[in-house]
């Protein structure tokens, strides 16, 4: 049902923008960076940057979905540029059938603040514009590499018509931190979890793919206890899920998605939230 959403409201264009819909230049990116729970439970949103990666993606795909949790997947465009680009198509294809969300990372990973006007563009919607081919849909959600912020990348992003999709809790595994490592500091952020948070992790990384199932595993017995005794539960907020909450419903709106039908639709509805 939100695949279908998610497509139909994508490729109308119809959905409101994650986070502030302006920001103030010099106060930094959103916080929360999804905005504020609506169900009053604690939340949190899965993201995964940097793939896909057919050494690694693969098994986050395969522990996402025995645990029917759908996630954000903010996608180099470089992949699909060089390397193993079928094994590349393969995973995407398959985040598009699972019913998660594919966004904009930019072509190589770049440090943006450090390029001239042109670079960006080249960046953010040469970026979108590739992953828009390889998925067949509109890819409009966008995070910048390292969380970069200046008022020239706040050009560029306005420029493109984008806006950046921050992150709460980072457990930095990209650093070379191990699984366990990895799943105790994301346990520890969940355990205490209040309002919504959205969890930065990467798909490319081993320790992700080995700490996922762990992280997962626990929210599962931790979310049965919680309901025996009467307690709030963390709530897994999918990319779909997300971008429904902010779909302007009007009657033309509806009418095409009425109209697109259930084809394929899994990321649509996400890709009009940059």
């Amino acid at each position: 049902m939100y695949r279908w959403l998610v497509v139909a409201a994508l490729a109308t264009g119809l959905v409101w923008p994650v986070g502030s819909p302006s920001i103030a230049r010099g106060e930094g990116w959103p916080s929360p960076a999804a905005g504020q729970t609506i169900s009053g439970d604690p939340e949190v949103i899965f993201t995964f940057d940097d793939g896909p990666d057919p050494r690694s993606t693969s098994k986050v795909l395969d522990t996402l979905a025995a645990h029917r949790v759908q996630a954000i997947f903010f996608l180099v465009g470089w992949r699909f540029q060089r390397g193993d680009l079928a094994g590349s198509r393969v995973l995407l294809a398959r985040m598009l059938d699972d019913g998660h969300v594919v966004a904009n990372h930019t072509i190589t990973h770049a440090q943006l603040c450090g390029l001239t006007p042109e670079q960006l563009d080249r960046e953010i919607a040469g970026a979108r514009d590739l992953l828009e081919r390889e998925a067949a849909m509109r890819v409009p959600w966008f995070r910048t590499p390292y969380g970069a912020y200046c008022g020239r990348l706040l050009d560029g992003l306005a420029r493109n018509g984008v806006q950046h999709f921050h992150w709460d809790i980072d457990p930095q595994e990209w650093q070379g931190k191990s699984a366990k490592s990895t799943a105790a500091y994301v346990i520890r952020h969940l355990a205490r979890l209040q309002g919504r948070a959205v969890l930065l992790m990467h798909d490319t990384k081993p320790a992700t793919a080995a700490a996922l199932p762990e992280i997962l595993a626990w929210m599962d017995s931790e979310n049965a206890r919680r309901k025996a005794i009467g307690r709030r539960q963390i709530r897994v907020i999918s990319g779909p899920e997300l971008a429904a909450e902010r779909v302007k419903p009007t009657l033309d709106w509806l009418a095409t998605a009425v109209a697109s039908g259930p084809t394929r639709l899994g990321g649509v509805l996400a890709g009009s939230i940059p």
